[in-house]
């Protein structure tokens, strides 16, 4: 097969195929020889942040020279995305040759009863068969949705990270903090290390319960550890007090504001591997007993060289896209917008997805001042409907001075329009990944 006829085939798979459930999978993961267990495992599951906490801790690792494969999800452009090992995505003959090897392990799956894999496990599998074959020294895993029933969850981890816990995909994973806190608890594993951004929220209550009934370590991140210090024309600074170490110089892209908790998460899991390979027993030649020390140098550079694309991105002059995707997620952005760009004149251009509360995410764009607001659809089906959204903004946006509500049912006719009215302002793309996806792909970014 090709590639593209191997990625049609991948994409075509949500029409013919369940998910198959932890159970089941494993047993395709055994006729594979379970490569799943040929490298130590950092699980990652949470709301928001979790691509890029993924990438903050593979880049300081990578800055120890050590070979890190990231699986992660959803891909803005092509599905190569979800699979690499540091810096460089999986290639497509390589892609190809991993496809065809994960084929006949599900043709042989399927001769003892076990049902084609979904989407989601099937490229899950490729990735686990891609780290083994790359020889990594450790793969960072993040989870689809929740964690409990997600795919990833066969995983035997030496260290969950769960980023945060807020209100999203409700139709599957609860509809109180509470019930999607317990989803993303289900990662937890008997005496793994848990590291937990705490929001003093209920879902800590949650997060801790599950750790003291399987006997894992909770260690948790709060706000009060750091500080943002300043923020440059390239960079935002900040410090950390960590539990045994502060960190005073800090520095990551300038970006959303929402970064630095992913980036001081990952450095809480970067301190914390070194007794975790003590306590646990990994036969690994590639891991050495002096393999970890606080090195400053390498934690700041991990910090500053890592990208993920799609987060607070300029991609052209004057015009940035957000994935922020959900009611958290658009909290966080504005606030990046109220504390970066306080005095900018703002153009927002603005899709979601159907089954988003948009609404609230809607109110919380509210408390920005925007100019002009440009609704779009985006290629997916699973876009709401213009009228719809329209009609909301215009509800929430009644009593403030915008200027203009223009909705395009295009994404390139709305984009070209976007741009053609920025001028001396800023453009905001945002509302959804899809969004961010098809933005990439028209600006050949």
């Amino acid at each position: 097969m090709t590639y593209n006829e191997c990625v049609d085939y991948i994409l075509s798979i949500p029409k013919f195929a369940d998910k198959l459930g932890t159970d089941n999978l494993n047993r395709i993961l055994s006729i594979m020889d379970h490569p799943e267990r040929s490298y130590p495992v950092i699980h990652v599951a949470g709301t928001n942040g979790k691509g890029s906490t993924c990438s903050y801790l593979a880049s300081i690792l990578k800055e120890k020279s050590k070979r890190v494969g990231i699986f992660t999800s959803p891909h803005l452009i092509r599905l190569n995305e979800r699979i690499r090992v540091n810096d460089t995505l999986i290639a497509d003959d390589e892609f190809t040759e991993i496809f065809c090897e994960v084929m006949e392990y599900i043709e042989l799956a399927e001769k003892r009863g076990i049902s084609h894999p979904s989407f989601f496990e099937f490229v899950f599998l490729m990735s686990t068969l891609y780290f083994r074959r790359k020889k990594v020294d450790y793969a960072i895993f993040e989870t689809g949705m929740g964690g409990r029933l997600d795919a990833t969850n066969v995983v035997d981890p030496i260290l969950c990270i769960i980023t945060s816990v807020g209100m999203d995909h409700m139709q599957y994973l609860g509809n109180t903090l509470e019930e999607i806190a317990s989803e993303k608890a289900g990662i937890i594993k008997k005496d793994v290390p848990v590291v937990f951004f705490d929001r003093k929220d209920a879902a800590t209550g949650v997060i801790a319960k599950y750790c003291e009934k399987t006997g894992a370590i909770l260690h948790l991140v709060e706000k009060k550890q750091y500080n943002l210090l300043k923020i440059t024309k390239k960079t935002i600074d900040f410090s950390f007090q960590s539990v045994y170490y502060r960190y005073d110089s800090l520095q990551i892209k300038k970006t959303a504001l929402y970064q630095i908790e992913n980036a001081v998460l990952a450095v809480r899991a970067y301190e914390l591997l070194w007794d975790m390979i003590k306590d646990h027993d990994i036969s690994h030649d590639v891991i050495s007993r002096d393999f970890i020390h606080i090195d400053l140098d390498k934690i700041c550079s991990g910090l500053y060289n890592m990208t993920w694309p799609g987060r607070m991105q300029c991609v052209a002059d004057r015009i940035y896209v957000d994935g922020a995707h959900n009611e958290e997620a658009i909290k966080a952005f504005c606030h990046t917008l109220e504390v970066l760009f306080p005095d900018e004149q703002k153009v927002l251009l603005f899709a979601v997805s159907k089954d988003k509360d948009y609404k609230r995410m809607i109110e919380h764009l509210g408390r920005i001042d925007f100019d002009e607001i440009i609704l779009v659809r985006y290629s997916s089906d699973r876009s709401a409907e213009l009228d719809v959204v329209e009609s909301t903004f215009k509800e929430v946006f009644r009593h403030l001075s915008v200027s203009e509500i223009t909705a395009f049912d295009d994404i390139r006719t709305g984009f070209e329009y976007a741009k053609a009215h920025v001028e001396d302002r800023l453009l905001f793309c945002v509302g959804s990944l899809y969004l961010v996806g098809d933005l990439l792909n028209i600006l050949g970014v």
